[in-house]
């Protein structure tokens, strides 16, 4: 009975974090760039069950195995394309194929698909957080306002070659979020070009969110109804113990 209730309190736990999971997906829904989070579950390694009172001459005799609970390992990305919202903004841009614009950072090198950026006071390209957006060169810019940029990430200026995008691609699973579209990597990351393979960047254009709105209503659910059923458990849990110590314990 009370390893139930550990299980049972593991499950609750897991189904929580899930929750958190999802909502964090769901507050997300509107963020450009934003990749879907994904919660994997882990079960923890079943504990072998004896009959007590046998034999004991053949020893312990085993009848079968027991879960002890289930948590949550890790939390990966979904790297599903989004679909193209046009803004017709010239600093938007929107990446259509793998691959991450590279934005400097007070922390270092960070990497996003969030193409909504701006032009700062000095006319480079930033985020609007004010992290400015890398090209081969570094920092783009100075550029003016009727500034232009290719299908393959050359950024051009009154007819001038400027600079040109620099497009990296990781591993989901290297990726470390920080923020709401903003990621780092846990491995060396090299610079991969763009274009070549048909129009990769959209110039008006951004990426809106990968997420599933319907489908994270439909995981919500399915993670509040397993909550409910293992605060059922627990509660069964505690009238046996209840019982056991109250009223068996009498006779």
């Amino acid at each position: 009975m009370i390893r139930g209730l550990y299980s049972s309190a593991l499950g609750m736990l897991a189904s929580q974090t899930q929750s958190g999971i999802i909502a964090d997906n769901i507050a997300n829904v509107r963020t450009p760039g934003y990749k879907e989070q994904i919660g994997i579950n882990t079960a923890f390694p079943n504990v072998l069950i004896e009959r007590m009172g046998g034999n004991q001459s053949s020893g312990p005799i085993p009848i079968g195995g027991i879960g002890t609970g289930v948590g949550v390992d890790s939390v990966a990305l979904s790297n599903v394309q989004g679909a193209l919202q046009t803004t017709g903004v010239q600093t938007d841009l929107a990446l259509t194929s793998p691959g991450y614009f590279v934005v400097q950072t007070p922390g270092g090198e960070r990497y996003t698909r969030n193409g909504h950026f701006q032009l700062n006071s000095n006319g480079a390209l930033q985020t609007p957080d004010g992290y400015a957006l890398l090209g081969q060169k570094g920092s783009i810019g100075p550029l003016s306002p009727d500034f232009s940029v290719s299908a393959d990430g050359t950024v051009l200026d009154k007819g001038q070659s400027v600079d040109r995008l620099r497009v990296v691609q990781i591993p989901a699973n290297d990726l470390q979020r920080e923020g709401q579209s903003l990621y780092s990597s846990t491995q060396p990351v090299q610079a991969s070009g763009v274009g070549g393979g048909g129009p990769q960047i959209v110039q008006g254009s951004v990426e809106a969110s990968n997420v599933d709105i319907s489908g994270q209503m439909v995981q919500m659910m399915t993670v509040m109804k397993a909550y409910a059923a293992n605060q059922k458990v627990i509660q069964t849990e505690d009238g046996m113990l209840d019982k056991a110590v109250n009223e068996v314990g009498k006779i």
